[in-house]
C-alpha cells in the first residue's frame, strides 16, 4: 500500500482560536452524607465540569422526581467559568423543594454558520477506525479513541513517537492521554504469506451506547474483536471462542464450523441485552477478492464471549460473499432500531457489483433485503457513520471531500410495509459538503456529542476535527447516576422521637445566641417535647 509522507510539523500544530461547539464532561459533585440535603438549609451544592471549549454561557438544571422541564435553572455569570478547560463552583440549591433530583449542565456556544475545520492535526501511519464515548453516564464520556493499524512509520509520526501501532486515547479537547495495546503481538508479527505492510491490527472501532469499547483485528493472527475494559484500556478480552487458523485468521468451533472471520469493518448497536455486533468478516484478512467475506450478526447481549458457529439466519445476506472488493477501505453502520444497515467502500469507479454506498433493511421475517444503492458516488476511504441521536450520516464524497446528510425513511411503498426496519427504503438530502485539503479520503468517521465530526485518512495519514453548524447551539449534558441527590423535609425530630409530640424548637448558632428562625451557616437545632424530653440536631441554612 502506498504512503504519502507529510511534514513533521502536522503532529504539532496549535488548537485553533476559531468558533466550536462546546459541551461539559468530567461532570460531578461534592455531596452530602447519603446524598440527602435537607429542604431550606442546604447552602450550595459544589460542582466541577471541564468544557471541551469556550462557552458564551453555561446552565446548571436540576430536574425534580423525573421531570423533563427543570425545577430551577443556574445561569454561571461570571465569566471565567466560561473557558475551555475545568473548572469549578457552588450553585445555590437551598430553594429546591423535597424530592428526588438529578441534574445536567448545558454549554452555549457561538453560532457556526459553517463547516470549520480545526487547525489541531494528528499524524498516525494507517488510521483506519476512530470512535467517541457519547455516554453520559460513562466515566469516560467524551473520550476520542483512534487506532493505528500497521508498523513501520517514519520517527517523526505522532503515533511513532508514542510506541507505535495501537490504540490511542485522547480527551474532547484532543490532549494525548495513553496508547494501549492490549500486549498482543504486533510490530514483530507478518500477515501469513505476506509482508508486514499487509497486516492490519487495530483496524476499527466501536463504542456502544452504554459505554462499551471494541477493537477489531484484520490481521489473521488476533482474535477478530476484542473488548477492552473501559476503566483500564490495556485489558483486551477476545469475543469470539474456539480455534484459529493462523493462515486463514478464521475462528471455527471443535467441528471445524465458523464461528467468525478477521474484521474488515464491524458496527455495534443497542446496549445491555439487546447489544449487537455486525461484523464483515475477511478470510485471508487484506486481500483483494470477491468471495473471501462473510457478514454476520451477533447477538452478544451483555456477554462478553461468542463461540457459536454462524448459521444461515446470523448472516446479512446482501453483504456476504459479494459487493466488497478490499478489506482495506470498507465500514458499515447500524440505522438506530438495528434493523438497517449501512455499507460503504473506497470505489474510484462504482458498479452494482463493486458499489460505493448500499443500505440494507431486516424485514418482519429476520431476512435482510438491499433497499438503498448508489453506484455513482466515489466513496475514498470508505468510511460511514451517525451522529449521536442518527439525524445526520456522514459518508466521503471522491478526493478530499466529505458529505453530510439528513436521513429518512423512503416514501415508496415498495416492500416498506413488510419491513420492520424504521428506515426502509431510505432518502438521503445533503445538508453539507466538507472540503479539506488535510485528508485525501475519510476511512473512519465519529460524531462527538456536541455534533462535531473527526475523521482519520490512511492516505494523507492524519486525524482531523471539523465543527458543524447546529440548529440550537446548546448543548446538555446529564451527571452521572452517581450525583443524583435527594432533599427532604425536617422536623427537627429523629426516628427515636418521631412518635412524640414537638412543644418548641429553638436554634443556636455558633456564638450561643438563640433564635426561633435558624440561622445563616451551622445551627443546633434543639427540640422540646410534651413529655420533657429534648433532642438536638445540626442543620446548615
Amino acid at each position: 500500500m502506498k504512503k504519502f509522507l507529510l511534514a513533521a510539523g502536522l503532529c504539532a500544530a496549535v488548537f485553533t482560536a476559531g468558533a466550536q461547539n462546546p459541551f461539559a464532561y468530567g461532570i460531578s459533585a461534592t455531596l452530602p452524607e447519603n446524598n440527602q440535603f435537607t429542604e431550606g438549609y442546604a447552602e450550595a451544592l459544589p460542582i466541577s465540569y471541564t468544557l471541551n471549549a469556550a462557552a458564551t454561557k453555561v446552565t446548571i438544571n436540576f430536574y425534580k422526581d423525573g421531570a423533563t422541564t427543570p425545577a430551577k435553572q443556574v445561569e454561571l455569570t461570571d465569566t471565567s467559568l466560561l473557558t475551555a478547560g475545568q473548572h469549578t463552583t457552588d450553585v445555590a440549591v437551598a430553594d429546591l423543594k423535597s424530592g428526588a433530583y438529578t441534574w445536567s449542565v448545558t454549554a452555549t456556544g457561538a453560532a457556526i454558520t459553517a463547516p470549520v475545520e480545526m487547525t489541531n492535526h494528528i499524524q498516525f501511519w494507517s488510521p483506519y477506525g476512530i470512535a467517541i464515548d457519547n455516554d453520559p453516564q460513562s466515566a469516560h464520556f467524551g473520550r476520542v479513541l483512534c487506532g493505528e493499524s500497521q508498523a513501520t512509520a517514519p520517527a517523526t509520526y505522532f503515533s511513532q513517537q508514542h510506541g507505535g501501532i495501537g490504540l490511542f486515547e485522547f480527551d474532547p479537547q484532543l490532549n494525548f492521554v495513553a496508547r494501549y495495546d492490549g500486549g498482543l503481538t504486533m510490530a514483530a508479527f507478518k500477515y501469513p504469506g505476506g509482508t508486514q505492510s499487509q497486516a492490519f491490527h487495530v483496524k476499527k472501532i466501536r463504542i456502544s451506547k452504554d459505554g462499551r469499547v471494541f477493537v477489531g483485528m484484520l490481521d489473521c493472527v488476533n482474535n477478530p474483536i476484542y473488548e477492552l475494559d473501559p476503566n483500564d484500556l490495556s485489558k483486551w478480552t477476545p469475543i469470539f471462542q474456539g480455534t484459529q487458523d493462523d493462515t486463514t485468521g478464521i475462528v471455527a468451533d471443535a467441528s471445524g464450523n465458523m464461528v467468525a472471520a478477521p474484521s474488515a469493518a464491524f458496527d455495534v448497536v443497542g446496549s445491555g441485552a439487546d447489544l449487537k455486533i455486525v461484523n464483515l468478516g475477511s478470510k485471508y484478512g487484506q486481500s483483494y477478492s470477491f468471495s473471501n467475506y462473510s457478514c454476520n450478526e451477533y447477538a452478544l447481549g451483555v456477554n462478553t464471549a461468542w463461540a457459536t458457529p454462524i448459521t444461515a439466519s446470523t448472516m446479512v445476506t446482501p453483504f456476504d460473499g459479494q459487493y466488497t472488493i478490499s478489506a482495506q477501505s470498507v465500514s458499515l453502520a447500524y440505522d438506530q432500531d438495528g434493523n438497517g444497515i449501512w455499507y460503504a467502500q473506497y470505489r474510484g469507479a462504482p458498479t452494482d457489483a463493486q458499489p460505493a454506498i448500499k443500505h440494507v433493511s431486516r424485514g418482519a421475517d429476520g431476512t435482510w433485503t438491499e433497499d438503498y444503492s448508489d453506484i455513482t458516488t466515489v466513496v475514498r476511504g470508505g468510511g460511514v457513520a451517525y451522529n449521536k441521536d442518527y439525524t445526520l450520516l456522514a459518508i466521503p464524497k471522491a478526493n478530499n471531500k466529505l458529505g453530510i446528510y439528513k436521513v429518512a425513511a423512503g416514501t415508496a411503498a415498495s416492500g416498506a410495509a413488510k419491513k420492520a426496519a424504521a428506515l426502509a427504503n431510505p432518502t438521503l438530502t445533503e445538508v453539507y459538503t466538507i472540503s479539506t485539503t488535510n485528508l485525501r479520503g475519510f476511512n473512519d468517521i465519529a460524531f462527538d456529542y456536541a455534533g462535531n465530526v473527526y475523521a482519520c485518512d490512511n492516505g494523507k495519514e492524519t486525524l482531523v476535527e471539523i465543527q458543524l453548524p447546529r440548529d440550537n447551539n446548546d448543548c446538555e449534558v446529564a451527571a452521572r447516576s452517581a450525583y443524583n441527590f435527594n432533599v427532604t423535609v425536617s422536623t427537627g425530630v429523629d426516628d427515636v422521637t418521631a412518635a412524640k409530640t414537638v412543644s418548641s424548637v429553638r436554634y443556636y448558632n455558633v456564638s450561643g445566641q438563640e433564635s426561633s428562625e435558624p440561622f445563616k451557616g451551622l445551627n443546633i437545632v434543639v427540640t422540646n417535647y410534651t413529655d420533657g424530653s429534648q433532642s438536638s440536631t445540626k442543620v446548615v441554612k
